[in-house]
């Protein structure tokens, strides 16, 4: 098998493969991150897997949770196979809190909250909590907040944005941003990540497993903990995360060789292969028997297994393919509104959820 690479530019991810297919011209394979497994699957140029995987690796089956598998399946197909599993996790520096007297972790809101307060020591340059402020880094570092309270964005693809669970969580949010260091509304990604490893954020909201690699060397003596987003709202019944994060391979449609390149992007996540990408680059695994190696015993991984089958693919299926403008257009719109702004939250709430039904009617056409 002779394999030729073709490497995506970063701001051309959304693009470079989707031009690829509708000119008529799509790669054998393709390697991607979400949404665009849905993008693809949408222009009906996605092989379907199912088959090929039972055939190849049974075993993954049932060794990947179904809801990462949700995150991979269109029409009731399976038409990529996950590869990395990436999920908001919470950061927190341990010696601001020893500093600060606490303790463990918190787990309610009053906790999160209480305990930002005592981290905010803006004279001092040190500062309660911080979460991801461009495109989709408002959903990615707080929607676990919003769906642990009972809310949601969309669902069986209707818009039931404007509820009071969000409003409840809109009220919180909003009180924590009063322990955010200033212009946080316009921090990129060196900016949000400075900001904790240098030490001056307590906690950091929306961090991933891609960290305690980059920290090794960046920050070697950051004394940090990981903690999952195990709040459930007033509102609530149960801890959930947003499940957006999937990396995958895809066969296109139409290939001269579906066998050849089922086989090759099954091999790639087979078990021995799994095990050595994510050893190598501190990457969730997709696959339980993986978390099962002692490689991953590391207490910092705990908040990750914590949340691997509590995570909630929301954004599935073709709504997936209009993920960008409900979330990193509309939603980051009327998050600033509300948080920075200080509009009214129910009656931005009903605007922006009117924005987003727009977008599914479009989608509808």
């Amino acid at each position: 098998v002779q394999i030729q690479l073709t490497n995506i530019p970063f701001e051309q991810r959304a693009t470079m493969i989707i031009n690829a297919i509708k000119g008529g011209t799509p790669p054998d394979l393709y390697r991607g991150d979400m949404p665009m497994q849905f993008e693809i699957a949408r222009l009906d140029a996605a092989l379907p897997l199912d088959e090929y995987i039972k055939k190849n690796d049974p075993d993954m089956l049932t060794d990947v949770p179904k809801n990462v598998w949700d995150m991979c399946t269109y029409k009731g197909s399976i038409i990529a196979i996950p590869e990395d599993f990436f999920v908001p996790v919470i950061y927190y520096n341990k010696d601001l809190f020893q500093e600060a007297g606490i303790g463990e972790f918190p787990t309610t809101w009053d906790g999160l909250l209480e305990a930002a307060k005592k981290l905010h020591k803006p004279r001092e340059g040190k500062f309660g909590i911080e979460w991801m402020s461009w495109g989709d880094g408002p959903y990615w570092s707080t929607g676990a907040l919003f769906l642990s309270n009972g809310g949601n964005f969309v669902e069986d693809g209707k818009v039931i944005f404007a509820s009071e669970n969000n409003a409840r969580t809109f009220e919180l949010l909003t009180e924590l941003f009063k322990y955010t260091p200033p212009g946080l509304s316009t921090f990129g990604y060196d900016d949000w990540d400075k900001a904790f490893y240098l030490g001056k954020v307590g906690i950091q909201l929306g961090n991933g497993s891609w960290s305690i690699g980059n920290y090794r060397e960046l920050a070697p003596n950051l004394n940090y903990g990981i903690a999952p987003y195990n709040f459930v709202g007033p509102m609530g019944t149960e801890p959930i995360v947003p499940g957006h994060g999937v990396c995958f391979y895809m066969v296109m449609k139409g290939t001269k060789y579906p066998d050849e390149a089922a086989k090759v992007i099954t091999w790639l996540v087979n078990a021995e292969n799994h095990l050595e990408w994510c050893e190598k680059l501190w990457h969730t695994p997709v696959r339980t028997s993986t978390f099962a190696n002692p490689f991953f015993d590391d207490p910092r991984f705990d908040a990750f297994k914590f949340e691997l089958t509590r995570a909630r693919a929301i954004f599935t299926g073709d709504v997936a393919t209009v993920f960008n403008p409900l979330i990193a257009d509309t939603f980051r719109r009327v998050f600033w509104d509300i948080i920075e702004g200080g509009a009214d939250i129910e009656a931005t709430l009903k605007t922006g959820a009117q924005e987003m039904e727009k977008i599914l009617a479009e989608l509808g056409k």
